[in-house]
């Protein structure tokens, strides 16, 4: 199920249907060791599906740490769905031991597909930690990158539990 966070409900009832085809097949093939699904990226800051790749964020316990045969067992259940899709794929012990600048898009601008109470408690951290920090997105051509409105004195670190400069 698609989780609305704030877009235009119409384009998101209409992306809702565009992706069902990507969840069924994910939540088919790996049942209950499927945490998450989001969708990130222009397709997820768009109002409607644009004819571009589509980038996915997943949660997946037990993915193999090789990063060929984590691709290659993320993208085998959707090898049939009509999407250009780049996948980025996750254990629930690496999204919980960093939160890296992509996590921090995925937390402002991501839309939910699959696993809404698992992703909703990382978003809303990632997005207490941002608020935090003060830091802000400008976006530079096509790309997006964080700036702080105060660039900290020290030296400092964004975490799940929040921003804190270092001693």
């Amino acid at each position: 199920m698609l989780k609305n966070t704030g877009t235009n409900s119409e384009s998101f009832m209409d992306k809702r249907l565009h992706y069902e085809p990507l969840v069924e097949s994910l939540t088919n093939a790996f049942r209950n060791r499927l945490k998450s699904v989001v969708l990130f990226g222009s397709q997820a800051r768009s109002k409607k599906v644009l004819q571009r790749d589509h980038d996915i964020f997943v949660v997946l316990e037990d993915l193999p740490k090789n990063p060929l045969q984590r691709l290659k067992e993320i993208r085998k259940p959707v090898m049939y769905v009509p999407l250009r899709i780049n996948f980025i794929a996750k254990t629930p012990e690496e999204v919980e031991s960093n939160l890296t600048p992509l996590l921090l898009e995925i937390c402002v601008d991501g839309l939910c597909l699959f696993g809404e109470s698992y992703f909703e408690s990382y978003r809303k951290r990632g997005l207490r930690a941002l608020k935090q920090s003060g830091l802000k997105r400008n976006r530079m051509g096509r790309e997006w990158y964080w700036q702080f409105e105060k660039f900290p004195k020290k030296e400092w670190e964004l975490t799940w539990d929040g921003f804190r400069e270092l001693e």
